[in-house]
């Protein structure tokens, strides 16, 4: 199955910032458990290069690099054994980089402008950030009978609450959620904590 087809099927991307290889291993058995195959690890921070090439102990999760900026940071992305990577905005240097080498990039967009130079460029799966800062679904609602053949992964301020209100939306096939798993309950080494939010998550995807 290809990783997007896996994104489409799977509906969530978790979002979090692991820093060691503890952490990376308590996580990949969180989404085990929960049967979510699927991280978005961020650059939010130096010690996430050393922890990232952990993944490559858990071929069962599909690992994405998340707040790529830099072409070096698709070459970390690659090199980690990363099957996608995500970027915070649209950049034309980045995405034909990833290209180039072979690397699934979905790019982050907030505006119509940049919806059109990142479908220009061949990108027809957009993350929309920060979602709930840029419009949110009456963005969304408004993108869709103007690009019909996009489709789009919000991210920011994704909670529980409005997941379901997301994904019943035409043209959203997944949402990015840091809420899945936070970053003080990563600090926290909460993991059943975790396990059951993503759980919950789950069961709401199920359900919608």
């Amino acid at each position: 199955m290809s990783i997007l087809k896996t994104i489409k099927k799977n509906k969530i991307i978790p979002l979090g910032t692991l820093v060691n290889e503890d952490e990376v291993l308590n996580i990949c058995n969180c989404l085990t458990e929960s049967d979510i195959p699927l991280i978005e690890v961020t650059l939010r921070d130096k010690r996430v290069i050393d922890a990232i090439p952990s993944f490559k102990k858990y071929p069962n999760i599909y690992l994405g690099i998340g707040t790529i900026r830099t072409t070096q940071q698709i070459d970390l992305a690659i090199n980690a054994g990363a099957s996608f990577a995500i970027t915070p905005g649209f950049s034309p240097i980045i995405s034909d980089y990833a290209s180039s080498k072979g690397l699934l990039l979905i790019p982050g967009v907030q505006t119509a402008s940049e919806v059109m130079a990142a479908s220009e460029a061949g990108h027809k799966v957009l993350k929309f950030f920060p979602a709930e800062l840029s419009g949110g679904i009456d963005k969304l609602n408004a993108f869709k009978s103007v690009f019909p053949d996009i489709t789009f992964i919000p991210t920011g301020g994704i909670t529980n609450k409005n997941i379901a209100n997301y994904l019943n939306l035409g043209n959203v096939i997944a949402v990015g959620a840091s809420s899945a798993m936070p970053e003080s309950l990563i600090r926290s080494r909460s993991w059943k904590k975790i396990t059951n939010n993503l759980l919950e998550i789950k069961t709401i995807i199920e359900t919608t």
